[in-house]
């Protein structure tokens, strides 16, 4: 998963960019985390996670999660 986002990476915009790599440096913290708590610590917003989650190809931040987490 870590080398999906990293691929994906040149076609993110800079706030979405943020989130992968948050998202990489810790996928399991990363599941934990809710989205305003994302959305914080990137310096970013909720919208902004949602986007990058489709943007590498989940429904949302739901879905990545259930994907980081089996």
């Amino acid at each position: 998963l870590a080398a999906r986002i990293k691929a994906a990476l040149p076609a993110l915009c800079r706030s979405e960019a943020r989130v992968a790599r948050l998202c990489i440096k810790n996928l399991n913290e990363f599941a934990h985390l809710t989205i305003a708590d994302i959305a914080r610590l990137t310096h970013t917003s909720p919208p902004t996670v949602v986007r990058f989650c489709r943007n590498i190809g989940y429904a949302g931040l739901l879905d990545l999660k259930f994907k980081i987490l089996n």
